[in-house]
């Protein structure tokens, strides 16, 4: 074992506690609802670690000092999730203040090997930081509580550090919105006249069995991932691919059907060929500008699904997915999702875990997915040192066990491939990646 050095950043608060109630977003309840369930099997927490690649040059106390003033500025970083009944909205609400952990580890640590410790969720607080580093360059890994950050969230989390390493006249004030601007109510008719469209949709569903690679009931199985990343050349042939097979406008059903063609695959291996596959994908909901655009899982939920049997074909999976967002996105459902969503928030958690349980034949869905697009585009320097990559390690629940997460940086596609032990063998493993592989390289002459 390499022994490690501890640096801790600790913010500089008064001793008396802010008195603050910042009510849970309709996706966090449900993020909420999910964790609870995870623990309960044995799966930890629902974290996220984002790792960035740096150049020479990283100055490691600006770094300490940049993370110092964005704890004093966001105290919502050491609150808790408090709900005053049983049927009461959940609230974070402050603690103390707390510390924000940075570890430096020494040259030539695995960061993979961290990032595998930190998913597993024995840490406390909601963010913290490792840092690997020798001559030549930096690896800084960010994990993070899903609870309290989307994707988004946390590369806006970097940006933010950055700004007060670059600003040293930013001391960090605390600011009073963090989450989601206040909605105006509607009427109760209304919201039920726009939640029909989503209860219709969700419903037409569940038609057919839903599949995935997970086992239900849930086990634990210690979360895993492998990397796939793709040079500049290979980037530019699977998007032009992406582009030429849907209309060059919204890339999402190209990735989604090679995703679901991989899985298919390994449900075949197993003698399965008849049930439906079905993902929730994250529509962003942030806006520039918008107040307390780092916190909170600022998203709402698309629902996809194909037969199993449609997807072998990825041009034609592609358009039926594609006709699917279509049709959603002229629906607005959306909208309706979190109408839906912000009527279940008063429900204590029992009754998510009941419809997770009940629901999609025990599988909350067939596999997770995202692409979070261009990773910190506006950002080139971080800490004074140039940013060469970035991407997300999600953890994910089990079942479904898998899911497969897309991001690019400077022309370079990155795929992390997330499982549970137990999900997957390595064989099947293997396939998934190499299915994976060929159906994003596919035509593409090698060098």
């Amino acid at each position: 074992m390499h022994s490690q050095e501890q640096i801790v950043s600790t913010p500089n608060f008064s001793s008396s506690r802010e008195k603050w109630q910042i009510p849970l977003g309709e996706c966090d309840c449900y993020l909420y609802a999910l964790e609870e369930y995870m623990r309960s099997k044995g799966q930890g927490r629902h974290i996220g670690v984002t790792i960035l690649e740096l150049g020479p040059g990283f100055c490691l106390e600006t770094f300490k000092t940049a993370v110092q003033r964005f704890a004093t500025a966001y105290p919502i970083l050491f609150a808790y999730i408090h709900r005053s009944w049983l049927a009461g909205l959940p609230e974070w609400r402050p603690l103390p203040p707390g510390e924000i952990e940075i570890t430096m580890h020494p040259a030539g640590s695995n960061p993979n090997t961290v990032a595998t410790a930190r998913l597993r969720g024995e840490w406390a607080g909601s963010l913290c930081f490792d840092v690997v580093q020798d001559d030549l360059h930096t690896v800084l890994l960010m994990s993070w509580a899903h609870l309290l950050f989307d994707g988004r969230g946390a590369e806006l989390v970097l940006k933010e550090i950055n700004h007060f390493a670059t600003n040293a006249s930013h001391r960090g004030t605390p600011k009073k919105f963090w989450g989601f601007p206040p909605k105006k109510p509607q009427s109760l008719l209304r919201e039920l006249q726009a939640v029909r469209p989503f209860a219709k949709h969700h419903s037409g569903l569940r038609r057919s069995e839903v599949r995935s690679l997970g086992v239900a009931p849930a086990l634990s199985g210690t979360l895993q991932f492998q990397l796939l990343r793709f040079s500049e050349e290979e980037t530019l042939w699977i998007y032009s691919k992406a582009e030429e097979i849907t209309g060059g406008i919204f890339f999402l059903p190209y990735f989604l059907a090679i995703v679901m063609r991989a899985h298919a695959e390994i449900l075949e291996s197993r003698g399965i060929s008849a049930g439906t596959l079905e993902c929730a994908v994250s529509a962003q909901l942030r806006k520039r500008g918008t107040l307390g655009a780092i916190f909170q899982n600022q998203v709402s939920q698309l629902f996809f699904s194909l037969p199993l049997e449609k997807a072998w074909d990825i041009q034609s999976a592609s358009a039926a997915l594609k006709n699917q967002f279509t049709e959603m996105n002229k629906r607005r459902l959306d909208q309706a999702f979190l109408v839906m969503a912000g009527w279940m928030r008063r429900l204590p958690n029992f009754f998510y875990k009941f419809f997770i349980s009940r629901s999609a034949s025990g599988n909350i869905a067939s596999f997770y997915y995202a692409h979070t697009g261009s990773f910190l585009p506006s950002l080139h320097q971080f800490c004074d040192a140039k940013i060469i990559d970035g991407w997300h390690i999600p953890s994910v629940f089990q079942p479904p066990g898998t899911g497969i997460f897309f991001s690019d940086r400077s022309g370079r596609l990155t795929c992390s491939v997330c499982w549970r032990s137990g999900v997957v063998t390595e064989h099947e493993l293997a396939r998934l990646v190499a299915s994976l592989r060929e159906g994003l390289l596919a035509g593409l002459c090698p060098a």
